[in-house]
């Protein structure tokens, strides 16, 4: 598997996926605010406990269900090429090892312009034939008279649409994105639920207190 963690040189490129992805988990999993914890393991809102995986189990995760998307879309198998990065539940910032965290992970599909669309309604209709969730679909549409700095020769990009899962355990649940990119082909996106890392609940020992000398 070929991935990498995003870092200070892919920050830039990577701050809007990272922030979609974020803004998706919160719109699908009822909202930043509900994933804030005030202690380790628990929703600081209603103070349930959140789901506990560590990082790489969720990023095993998320590299099989991106290997199942480009299978589903173009029916190429083996390891995926990913970018990936650990957020905090409450905005685009990296989380700190022991923080719960959002994972969010994108690959890229090569795919010729005339066949995008179709690839995009394939994705659809086999994920929510997986009883995912859809919303947002669209499709390019045309335009009367296109700015100067948007997308050429009057069209907007491009067909895209959300995807959420919500059977299973919530540890399990995810997110997905598709969208027709006018220069990168299509792009899949997935992001986790807010999860917990295992060391973020271990309690660190008690150290006794030193004894002054008589």
């Amino acid at each position: 598997m070929a991935a990498r963690s995003i870092g200070t040189p892919a920050r830039t490129a990577a701050v809007k996926l990272a922030a979609g992805a974020v803004a998706l988990g919160c719109l699908a999993l009822s909202g930043c605010a509900a994933a804030r914890s005030d202690a380790p393991g628990t929703d600081g809102a209603t103070r349930a406990p959140q789901p506990v995986k560590s990082r790489d189990e969720a990023m095993d995760r998320v590299t099989r269900l991106l290997e199942h998307l480009r299978d589903a879309a173009v029916g190429q198998g083996g390891p995926v090429s990913q970018t990936l990065g650990y957020y905090r539940c409450d905005g685009p910032d990296i989380a700190g090892p022991t923080e719960p965290y959002v994972l969010n992970s994108a690959t890229s599909l090569d795919v010729p312009a005339d066949g995008r669309v179709e690839i995009v309604r394939r994705l659809r209709d086999t994920l929510r034939g997986e009883g995912l969730l859809i919303s947002g679909y669209k499709e390019a549409t045309a335009t009367a008279s296109p700015g100067a700095n948007g997308p050429a020769a009057g069209t907007v990009p491009g067909a895209s649409f959300r995807a959420a899962s919500t059977g299973g355990p919530p540890g399990d649940h995810y997110l997905v994105a598709v969208e027709e990119k006018p220069d990168k082909g299509i792009m899949l996106m997935v992001s986790t639920a807010c999860l917990t890392p295992p060391d973020a609940l271990r309690v660190p020992p008690l150290v006794p207190p030193t004894t002054g000398t008589p």
